[in-house]
């Protein structure tokens, strides 16, 4: 007797409660699986699967896994397939548990289960980059998002606004001020970050990516019916908060310093003789860092301006703290100019700022004068890499974007890592590297360049291998061309053409005593 035929013979109330419990069941079955995060498909009965967004921290940023990453739902147990831009890795360890690459030959590929999207992964990765194996430290951190496209749009949002963070944008409109619609332009012949517009007896200053300012002439008012969006800065900017310490050297150029009242570093950590002598007088005063500054000392000494660096984006809410307290604040970005000449020209907007521009355009004109004396586009087959070794044994790499590695190229040499796309998510134009990953680009270097002027100054190459050993095997050591970048380098800002002169001397191994750089033995 078929099933059918049972059916058919029960009376009509009973079919009805049958049907009704089945309905039953599967209602409990489909709520099961919303409550355990599965969702099923109705037509096929395959559970769906999803994208999630994610970043990476740590290793080089050289090798990343694919975002968005691909998760599917098995009985109740999410599942990420985690797929390497590299195919050198041989197995990661999650949780203590390892797993093995499952695409031999192609781009490394391993799926693991995720117990929660809401707290970051750790896991290691092995890499056979190098002639031995090394694990690598890693960090997910999950972002869902709705869909891939919309992913892929925030990211284009980002790339989009930091391509030209700091870069002249000649397509900018400017504002209309005191009727004045074609305003005067401050001539500029190297310099891509700003702009100094003259609406009359106003200024405007236009640092691409931050922000204009409206500087006011001491005891006149603002122009009516200014944009929300352009900041006031009322001259003289005499009591001005200086953080960017790269600044100061500049400002000290043009006389200004007296406009200087309060600092973000401390007098021990001046390598600046006039700051650390007006500090000792107490003309200027430690403020805090950038990252904690007294707001009360700033506000007992009636600041009128904070110059910034753009450090200050990892602590935006300072800013905004600031400008909340009727400080404007300016955040300079001479670091993104790729011409040393281009940086060098920040200093007539100093000039500006602090009425001295007849002192900026003297100094510059000589600046100019030194570097145009420099032989022109030379060619040395030299790979040259400048680095530190952080605290966490990381190895601290500039961009080959950054004025660095282009006043190495300006040289001569050919600066290693050559690859800028690691460096896209890093305004400030470094990233810190795993060993592996950085002798791995710069282990053929002909020079490198040791950054003092972060980790401290080392005085050997035995210094260096001992925060390494693998360094001992770096080309540049075992041939004794290991050089130290001083310490007061980043504060002495117009040195900038006497460290391009020592550059040029030093690749072309046309003089053994610099004023920047000293040689390692």
């Amino acid at each position: 007797m078929t099933t059918k035929f049972l059916f058919q013979t029960l009376n009509k109330a009973s079919r009805t409660c049958i049907l009704l419990f089945a309905v039953l069941i599967s209602a409990l079955f489909v709520t099961s699986c919303a409550m355990q995060g599965v969702t099923s498909d109705i037509n096929t009965g395959k559970e769906q699967p999803k994208e999630v967004d994610i970043t990476l921290e740590g290793g080089s940023g050289k090798a990343y896994i694919n975002s968005p990453v691909h998760v599917e739902e098995k009985d109740g147990i999410s599942y990420a397939t985690l797929v390497w831009s590299s195919s050198n890795y041989d197995y990661i360890i999650v949780d203590g548990i390892r797993y093995d690459n499952e695409n031999p030959g192609g781009s490394s590929t391993f799926t693991i289960p995720v117990k929660t999207f809401s707290e970051p992964l750790d896991l290691i990765g092995d890499t056979v980059a190098m002639s031995t194996p090394h694990e690598i430290e890693y960090r997910i951190i999950w972002n869902e998002t709705e869909s891939t496209d919309a992913a892929a749009d925030d990211k284009k949002e980002i790339s989009d606004a930091e391509a030209g963070f700091g870069i002249r944008d000649g397509s900018a409109l400017l504002p209309v001020i005191d009727g004045i619609e074609s305003p005067g332009r401050m001539p500029l012949s190297y310099a891509q970050g700003f702009d100094i517009y003259e609406y009359g007896k106003y200024r405007l200053v236009r640092i691409y990516g931050v922000g204009d300012y409206l500087l006011i002439p001491e005891g006149e008012s603002a122009p009516p019916d200014i944009l929300p969006e352009i900041t006031y800065i009322n001259r003289p900017c005499d009591r001005t908060y200086l953080v960017s310490t790269s600044v100061a050297d500049l400002i000290r150029q043009i006389d200004a310093l007296d406009m200087v009242k309060l600092c973000g570093l401390a007098e021990k950590d001046w390598r600046i003789k006039e700051v650390s002598d007006l500090m000792r007088e107490g003309k200027i005063v430690y403020a805090g860092k950038y990252r904690s500054p007294d707001y009360e000392l700033i506000l007992s000494h009636e600041c009128n301006l904070a110059i910034e660096n753009t450090m200050i984006y990892h602590d935006p809410e300072v800013k905004e703290k600031l400008e909340e307290l009727g400080i404007p604040v300016i955040v300079e970005t001479s670091s993104y100019e790729k011409n040393v000449l281009g940086r060098l020209e920040w200093i007539k907007l100093y000039g500006v700022l602090f009425d001295r521009e007849d002192e900026a355009e003297e100094f510059f004109a000589m600046q100019a004068e030194k570097i145009g004396s420099l032989p022109e586009n030379p060619e040395y087959d030299k790979k040259v890499s400048i680095f530190y070794v952080s605290s966490n044994k990381m190895i601290n790499v500039r961009s080959p974007l950054d004025y660095l590695a282009q006043m190495v190229e300006t040289a001569g040499g050919t600066y290693v890592p050559s690859d800028s796309s690691a460096f896209s998510q890093s305004k400030m134009g470094t990233i810190s590297i795993q060993m592996e990953d950085f002798y791995a680009q710069a282990g053929d270097a002909d020079i490198l360049i040791y950054n003092s002027t972060i980790d401290g100054e080392i005085d050997s190459i035995d210094d260096l291998t001992a925060k390494d050993p693998l360094f001992a095997d770096f080309k540049a050591v075992k041939e004794n061309s290991v050089y130290c970048l001083k310490g007061d380098f980043f504060q002495k800002t117009t040195g900038m053409a006497d460290l391009l002169s020592d550059l040029y001397r030093l690749i072309s191994g046309s003089a053994k005593t610099y004023t920047f750089i000293e040689k390692l033995e």
